[in-house]
């Protein structure tokens, strides 16, 4: 396999994974601005931003901190 073909796997699975987030982000009950600032984070910074939003941000909708942002 050449080196052109995995690089174009690499980046479809992060577009993918990208879609994924910003589907989730988008679909959570948090305020607008928070989701756009997450998804911007996504958008801009793929690997930092993927690896932060899948560390930080789904499981802080599980937790304590929504109930006070409300």
């Amino acid at each position: 396999m050449e080196i052109g073909t995995i690089w174009i796997i690499v980046a479809a699975f992060v577009i993918l994974l990208e879609v994924w987030a910003i589907w989730h982000i988008i679909g959570s009950d948090r305020r607008a601005e928070r989701k756009m600032l997450w998804v911007v984070f996504v958008v801009y910074a793929p690997f930092p931003g993927l690896l932060f939003w899948a560390w930080r941000g789904p499981r802080v909708v599980k937790g304590r901190a929504v109930l006070q942002e409300k």
